[in-house]
């Protein structure tokens, strides 16, 4: 063999059983001699061989020290010697790494037939598959981790260590690559999902643009349809009054053409009598479509009443209107003055009222007809604004349950805590009968002053007893508390600002309200006719009265 030529493990051995040495297995350490011998057989005068050689001949001589008992003696070499093994172990796995990744890279598995990096360690370097699995697993770990392996190489850090910086650096990477993989589907469905509602939105825009097209033909139909039914009515309606107007004339011609005076009478009669049953005909259509509705406006949840009346029920539903309908006094302000709408509201509940008040409408079980609220006591009280029940499950506003108890008959019902009425007591009325009458003397009607000084002045059935001083604020159920009110003027006091005052000795009433800066205040004396001559007669009842 020639001087500088590299060889490898296996030529080296071949070289030394041709030169007699005889089998060298790997593992067993050579003598110095054996050292030389071989260095100068191979001529191993390149670097690695030659470091290789250096390598094998410094182990030779401390088996030779180990093997000679001199280490027995020397118990601070021995330790130099076990400490600087585990150097030296370090030192050869970083070797054997690194030569691992050189074969790779020169392709040695390959010149060699063997099939991977594995199978030619395991055979090249006298190991078991899964130390060589091992191995090659940790140098290609550590192939871009040139400082972990001279880490190793200097001892600084073991093989295992180096194996768990592999582990950890694989399982980070694996946790990046999850993360990788977990932010690329986020990607993927985020765009999926944007794909999805732009189709969505462009389907939904479609589909709107369908709809308006087609609602616009609908309603184009819908007024031509429209157009042709007025336009058919108009002829039809042209072409009865003319067939009308034919037939007027050819009775009139018929009637009077050479006919005596006592002839056109009996004609004339007679035609009247024809009307007559038309007349009549049109009255029973009118009462078969006889009808009363009721109804809540969606919009402003008020409760909408539709009466179709028959001719002479609205000549008496008329009448009953005018009667009740009371216009404002001249001096009214604007913002206080009705509308025509409103005056026929409030002289249509005064009708119903009064009917209510007669006391002549049949009885529900036992009953006369009455108007039914449910209202907690503390919302008379004033503790609470809890609103009211109606019968109809119509709700009502707290200050709207205080109006209408001014003058009601009370019912006490004790309720448990889970609803059951447990006590139903008697009903009781506010105001007695002689506190009526006396309000009635003193007052004629609603007291409620107008603009020009005088009071409203509507009937005294139409009116309720309101508290001056209301009870939930100490007021008494008296006639020193006492004071007429219409309905109208009632709401006012109980919703529109007003506050409401009563002199007893003077017979005052006057009324105050102040908005937006401006206070407006009236007042007018009872009774009107003539000077007063004390007070009426106390007609206070203690078991009777009861305070609202």
């Amino acid at each position: 063999m020639e001087p500088g030529v590299e060889v490898g493990w296996d030529e080296l051995v071949d070289v030394l059983r041709a030169e007699g040495v005889g089998d060298v297995p790997i593992g067993v350490w050579m003598t110095a001699e054996e050292l030389s011998r071989v260095a100068g057989v191979a001529g191993c005068e390149g670097e690695p061989v030659s470091a290789v050689t250096r390598a094998l001949r410094g182990l030779g001589d401390l088996n030779a020290w180990l093997a000679g008992g001199g280490a027995a003696g020397d118990v601070a070499s021995l330790r130099t010697v076990v400490e600087g093994l585990a150097g030296l172990d370090a030192a050869l796995s970083a070797a054997r790494l690194r030569a691992m990744l050189a074969a790779r890279e020169a392709g040695l598995p390959d010149a060699d037939g063997a099939v991977s990096l594995q199978a030619w360690a395991t055979s090249a370097m006298a190991l078991s598959t899964a130390t060589a699995t091992r191995e090659v697993r940790l140098a290609e770990g550590l192939a871009d981790r040139p400082d972990v392996v001279d880490l190793l190489q200097s001892g600084s850090i073991s093989h295992d260590h180096a194996a768990g910086i592999v582990a950890a650096a694989e399982r980070q990477a694996a946790d990046q690559e999850a993360a990788a993989r977990a932010r690329a589907a986020a990607e993927d469905e985020e765009r999926e999902r944007r794909r999805r509602a732009d189709q969505l939105a462009q389907a939904e825009a479609e589909s709107m643009a369908e709809r308006t097209r087609l609602a616009r033909e609908a309603a184009e139909r819908e007024r031509q349809l429209a157009q042709e039914r007025a336009e058919r009515a108009a002829a039809e309606a042209a072409e009865e009054a003319a067939a009308r107007r034919a037939r007027q004339d050819a009775l009139l011609e018929s009637a009077t053409s050479g006919a005596s005076p006592d002839q056109v009478k009996r004609r004339a009669a007679q035609l009247r009598t024809g009307d007559a049953d038309a007349l009549e005909r049109a009255v029973a259509a009118q009462r078969s479509r006889r009808s009363v509705r009721t109804w809540t406006d969606r919009t402003t949840g008020q409760r909408v009443l539709r009466v179709d009346l028959v001719d002479d029920d609205y000549e008496m539903l008329t009448a009953g209107l005018q009667a009740c309908a009371t216009f404002d006094p001249p001096k009214t302000p604007d913002a206080e003055r009705r509308t025509p709408e409103q005056r026929r509201y409030d002289a249509f509940v005064d009708l119903v009222g009064a009917g209510l008040k007669a006391g002549e409408l049949p009885t529900t079980r036992g009953v006369r007809p009455h108007v039914t609220v449910t209202v907690p006591v503390d919302t008379l009280t004033g503790d609470a604004d809890l609103p009211g029940v109606g019968a109809s499950g119509v709700t009502l506003s707290p200050e709207t349950v205080r109006r209408l108890a001014c003058d009601a008959r009370l019912t006490r019902a004790v309720l448990s805590p889970t609803g059951m009425p447990l006590d139903i007591g008697r009903a009781t009325r506010v105001w007695t009968a002689a506190q009526q009458r006396a309000a009635e003397l003193l007052f004629g009607g609603c007291a409620f002053p107008s603009a020009d000084g005088q009071p409203c002045g509507r009937p005294m059935a139409w009116t309720d007893l309101h508290h001056v001083t209301w009870w939930r604020h100490g007021g008494r159920t008296d006639r020193a508390n006492g004071v007429p009110l219409c309905r109208h003027h009632h709401n006012a006091v109980h919703h529109d600002g007003w506050r409401l005052a009563f002199d007893v000795e003077t017979g005052t009433v006057t009324i105050k309200r102040r908005r937006s800066g401006t206070t407006v205040k009236r007042t007018t004396v009872f009774p009107r006719d003539n000077p007063r001559g004390g007070p009426p007669p106390d007609s206070r009842s203690g078991d009777d009265r009861l305070p609202i």
